[in-house]
């Protein structure tokens, strides 16, 4: 080839330079294949080399990828063949990473190790700490956290010696990633402050917004949130002056966490969605999953479960597409609970398992717990109680292991869900004592801890309603609500609504009662929650057995079962079971009703819910009583009498609480003394309630007892002279009983 045709191929290789730097890639490509071939022919092979390296850098801006892979080899051949071995090395680490990029780990490992070799045969401190740098972004994607920070470390060490400022500040930056994910936020805010003394010293401007970023996330990840916005707004600012767009949108996406965490759920949700438009924008796959998984969250807290699901999903692709795990227990966990919220418990328990698995490479230090949160709230819904007990005990454990702020937090997360269990269990005193451990928690002032006050008022109102005292869980469940709705906790507000529906419930207020269960019912199916709209659905059903409406309440009756046991709700199908028996029973159809009660008894028992078994029994006893069957419902009741007594015995400050909790069940005693008085049992009725006096005084029972009296009928054609006078010697009876207790 002439010295002239040289001449060209390098006028080319300028032309295309020149048409690369102007943004005109078509006119680049052309120029830099026709420099390679003009080299190729002449035999001068370390240009061609560099003509095809600037090629695949055209093909990577025009996204293709698997293009640039072979322009880059063929580089790599003809630098080989120049005898240039740096250039080889470059080819070579160019290709892993975009081997990297594609998610080929083990390609890109391969190219990366072999690239280092040759660094090491030309004693490229440099280059070897370039490769060091890469094998530590490798290990970090595939969630080897220790082995990342050991080869970042090498890096940092090799780049000092090589005097090479500028990319050791990338290493530091990239070492205080690292021990920011193992929760050394010490360590971690050190590497990143020298990263960002270096970058402002060398005037690297894109650096040092990447480490204001990485301070920002430490403070946000450690609840300094006044600190992170302050920090992620001087990101943005500086990203703004630099038409930095992907700064921009870290800064953004920063800010949208602080103002979730701050419960300001638009504001959060707007600078969500701005970071995602630029990550889609900029092809920035990583950044796109981050801003996806938390819109996941945002959505979720929003009860927008579709568009949750869409967003956290997506995210899991995309980071499995990147094969990189750090950030996917976060979305695991996010997914986890999306799906337990919309009855897919199945799916629901792999994923909290599967987050829980992967939680060492989250830098959320309460992601354990929560997850084993998720696995418990699951087990007991499923009535798996003493499984549940076990993984809530686990969380808290792992709570305590923890350091302030997350330690309390988490040790209250864990005592509100074991309270509420145990008021569900009959334990009351134990409910009590953990609902007296999360308290000073939720009530510190930290803004974080707020978040809990509103389960601990649900907790609180659930434990006052078990005792009897309606007024006092009336004021919690509607502080509750108030403070749901204050933090914008849109599923806690309908879940307080329906306990206060049930306080109506309890004390016989059927129209305030309806009216609450219909809206609690409206809130539950805005939030696409199955188990709460049937919960609202067997409310309005109890609502209906009260007015005496049976069809109706027994038609959705049947539509709460259906829902319950779709989603395998067994309290739900229990206490369903329970309200279709008593409208069955009161519409004298017997056999029916028996067989709801019979189940609802034996769902109440594998739950272990001992006041739930009670009211199970007294009903049955009620169906005996109708079929005339006297010996088995004075059982009935003796056996539905010691489960309550059970219960009461776990009760602390007896004294305070007892005659609250046992006037709810003056019904019951009542009833037990008038089927023995039946079976002409006068002495055993007496000591049932006199027993019962003792502990709650006569009034609720003298009414139960007077009601009962003054529904018997004495005549009319339907009844025989031997009726009427069996019914007139039973009520002297027990008006001769009512008088003995007034006595």
């Amino acid at each position: 080839m002439t010295t002239q045709d040289i001449s060209v191929a390098h006028q080319r290789l300028r032309e295309g330079v020149d048409a690369l730097n102007e943004g005109k890639l078509d006119k680049a490509a052309e120029a830099f294949s026709d420099a390679e071939v003009r080299f190729r022919l002449a035999g001068d092979y370390r240009h061609a080399g560099d003509s095809r390296m600037l090629l695949a850098e055209v093909q990577q801006q025009n996204n293709l990828i698997d293009s640039a892979i072979i322009s880059y080899s063929r580089a790599r051949n003809y630098y080989r063949q120049a005898e240039q071995p740096l250039s080889e090395a470059g080819a070579t680490m160019a290709l892993g990473h975009l081997e990297r990029q594609r998610a080929h780990l083990d390609l890109a490992q391969q190219a990366y190790e072999e690239a280092g070799a040759l660094y090491q045969q030309q004693r490229s401190v440099r280059g070897q700490g370039n490769v060091w740098l890469a094998l530590g972004h490798l290990e970090l994607q595939r969630g080897h956290i220790a082995e990342a920070a050991a080869y970042y470390q090498r890096a940092i060490a090799a780049f000092q010696e090589a005097g090479e400022a500028i990319t050791e500040a990338d290493a530091r930056r990239s070492y205080g990633d690292t021990r920011r994910l193992e929760q050394q936020f010490a360590p971690a805010e050190e590497a990143y402050r020298q990263a960002l003394a270096v970058y402002e010293a060398q005037r690297d401007y894109y650096g040092a917004v990447d480490a204001l970023s990485g301070l920002a996330q430490i403070c946000l990840e450690q609840w300094r949130l006044a600190e992170a916005a302050d920090l992620f707004g001087e990101v943005i600012r500086r990203s703004l002056e630099l038409e930095y767009e992907l700064g921009q949108a870290d800064g953004n996406l920063g800010l949208a966490a602080v103002a979730l965490a701050n419960n300001q759920l638009e504001q959060a949700l707007a600078s969500a969605q701005r970071a995602q438009q630029v990550y889609e924008d900029q092809r920035n796959a990583l950044g796109l999953a981050q801003a996806l998984r938390l819109l996941g969250e945002i959505n979720l807290r929003r009860g927008q479960l579709a568009y949750a699901t869409s967003q956290v999903q997506r995210a899991l692709r995309t980071y499995q597409a990147l094969a990189r795990r750090p950030g996917t227990a976060e979305a695991q966990l996010c997914l986890a609970e999306i799906l337990r919220r919309r009855g897919l418990l199945e799916r629901a328990v792999e994923t909290f398992s599967a987050a829980h698995e992967q939680a060492h490479l989250s830098a959320n230090a309460l992601l354990p717990s929560q997850a084993l949160l998720g696995l418990g709230d699951i087990y007991r819904q499923r009535g798996q109680i003493a499984r549940a007990h076990e993984v809530y005990e686990e969380a808290a454990t792992r709570a305590a292991q923890l350091t302030e702020p997350f330690r309390s937090y988490g040790l209250a997360e864990a005592s509100l869900r074991q309270a509420r269990l145990a008021i569900a269990s009959g334990s009351l005193k134990v409910a009590w004592e953990q609902l007296n451990t999360a308290r000073p928690h939720v009530e510190s002032g930290s803004s974080h801890h707020a978040r809990l006050a509103p389960l601990l008022a649900l907790a609180e109102g659930e434990w006052y309603l078990t005792l009897g005292e309606s007024a006092r869980a009336e004021g919690r469940f509607s502080e509750a609500r108030q403070r749901a709705e204050m933090l914008q906790e849109p599923l806690l507000a309908a879940e307080a609504l329906l306990a206060l529906a049930r306080t109506y419930l309890a004390r016989s207020e059927l129209e305030a009662a309806l009216l609450t269960y219909t809206e609690a019912e409206r809130q539950f199916q805005q939030l696409e929650n199955p188990v709460g709209t049937a919960a609202a659905t067997l409310g309005s059903a109890q609502v209906m057995i009260g007015q005496q409406r049976w069809s109706e309440a027994i038609e959705r009756g049947e539509t709460a079962l259906t829902r319950f046991g779709q989603n395998e709700d067994l309290t739900g199908q229990a206490e369903t079971l329970l309200a279709l028996g008593l409208a069955h029973r009161n519409m004298e159809q017997l056999d029916e009703a028996w067989a709801n009660l019979e189940a609802a008894l034996r769902l109440y028992q594998q739950q272990g819910q001992p006041l739930g078994e009670s009211d199970a029994r007294y009903e049955r006893a009620g169906v005996l009583l109708a079929q005339g069957r006297l010996d088995e419902a004075a059982d009935e009741l003796q056996r539905a009498i010691a489960l309550v007594e059970q219960v009461r015995q776990t009760l602390p400050a007896p004294e305070q609480w007892t005659a609250p909790f046992m006037r709810q069940y003056a019904a019951l005693y009542a009833q037990a003394a008038i089927t023995e008085v039946r079976r002409n049992r006068e002495q055993q009725a007496r000591a049932l309630l006199e027993a019962y006096v003792r502990l709650a005084g006569p009034h609720e029972l003298l009414e139960q007892l007077k009601a009962y009296e003054e529904s018997i009928p004495t005549g009319g054609e339907h009844l025989s002279e031997e009726a009427i006078s069996a019914n007139k010697d039973l009520q002297k009876r027990l008006r001769q009983l009512r008088k003995g207790l007034t006595s």
